[in-house]
């Protein structure tokens, strides 16, 4: 009997020394492999990158990516749910290489030495710190945007246009196409670009910043749609004025409509040579809103590559709304077409990035509802178009 345990128990021993160099094994290839795909050295030194190389991966320098990381009030240590931490600027840093241009995390990894299971934990936190500290500066800013602030704005474009206009920025839809989803695809589905899209609009100022943007929607809706949701028409009543008490407007495409604050074209066959000039200089003038959606896509092209923007699978209207809000950080910074148009100067990030929400502005943040096109299945029979849908296994 002594044998028989003793040598059941030498067998048991044997085996758990099996598994045990097994599971080590396999973790010495798994580290192995992990190596192999790492940049050789280890991690970039991110502090002895040149400005040229700062610029080019992640759109600021080492000092501005510094002095924004405090400005936007990020914690020391930014930390991600399964509790890996970095540094607030190296998080940062992830954030903007992440929108600054698509790129495989594999890629990244082995170029900057960021274990890409990290890097994109660090990224998406980040990202979330970020939206729901400085959210409120995406809406109407009453702070920011006083009286005499929008009066500067409106002498700005008149100065521009060469006649006094009671405009003090300009209103437009973008859509940011996506990949196309699994479920729910008319939702998504623009009939008009024949592409599956989300949709914000967004006033932008003279000074090339985004100052009141609304979304995402469904890509299938109508601009004017977008304005009436937004409620930035009670907004611009209740804070639209000029020192005298004149309404200002912001000025838009026809599909906009006119009313006390919003001024869109004269319409018709037979307008008047005033008419005509006004809707001709407002033409060149508002193509600032152009620039501004261009600028935004061409300092953070992630938000231009649709199919890696997969609305069940990645928070792309979170995604979207930092990058507009390191936009305006950008050109606060480097100022860029818009503001040297107008020769408008904006404001400093301290002046910027500096209070908390105006209570009489409360935020309708789109995220934080129910996710409209996943809240219930359209039969794919009802999708509009569905035979000019691309068939793209890689989206």
């Amino acid at each position: 009997m002594e044998r028989d345990i003793a040598l059941l128990h030498s067998e048991a021993t044997n085996a758990l020394e099996r598994i045990y160099t097994a599971i080590l094994e396999d973790e010495i290839e798994q580290e192995e492999a992990k190596m192999g795909r790492m940049r050789p050295g280890g991690r970039v030194d991110l502090a002895r990158l040149g400005s040229d190389i700062w610029m080019q991966q992640f759109r600021f320098t080492w000092a501005e990516v510094t002095e924004l990381a405090a400005v936007l009030d990020l914690p020391a240590d930014v930390v991600a749910e399964n509790g890996v931490r970095e540094d607030r600027v190296t998080a940062l840093a992830m954030l903007l290489r992440r929108l600054a241009y698509p790129a495989r995390s594999s890629d990244v990894e082995m170029m900057f030495g960021w274990e890409r299971s990290r890097f994109s934990r660090i990224c998406q936190t980040t990202a979330s710190l970020i939206y729901h500290r400085w959210r409120h500066l995406l809406r109407f800013d009453p702070t920011r945007l006083t009286v005499s602030k929008l009066q500067q704005y409106a002498e700005a474009i008149s100065s521009k246009c060469g006649f006094k206009v009671p405009v003090w920025g300009f209103i437009d839809g973008t859509l940011r196409k996506v990949a196309r989803p699994i479920l729910n695809q008319r939702i998504l589905y623009n009939g008009w670009k024949r592409i599956h899209a989300l949709k914000w609009h967004s006033v932008i100022t003279p000074d090339g910043l985004h100052a009141h943007v609304f979304g995402p929607v469904e890509g299938r809706r109508h601009d004017e749609t977008l304005y009436k949701e937004s409620g930035l028409a009670a907004i611009l009543d209740e804070h639209s004025w000029d020192p005298e008490g004149n309404p200002l407007a912001v000025y838009g495409d026809p599909a906009y409509g006119i009313g006390r604050h919003l001024l869109s074209p004269f319409k018709g066959a037979s307008l008047s040579d005033e008419e005509q000039a006004f809707n001709a200089q407002m033409s060149k003038v508002r193509e600032a809103v152009e620039w501004g959606f261009g600028d935004a896509v061409r300092q953070f092209a992630f938000l231009d590559f649709s199919k890696n923007l997969k609305v069940l699978l990645q928070p792309v209207g979170l995604l979207y709304s930092v990058a507009l809000l390191l936009s305006n950080a950008h050109t606060i910074l480097h100022q860029p077409q818009i503001s040297q148009y107008f020769i408008c100067q904006p404001p400093t990030l301290q002046e910027y990035f500096n209070h908390a929400a105006h209570p009489e502005v409360p935020f309708g943040a789109i995220p934080e509802q129910e996710v409209p096109w996943t809240a219930y299945v359209v039969p794919e029979e009802e999708v509009q178009g569905g035979s000019d849908i691309e068939d793209d296994d890689s989206i």
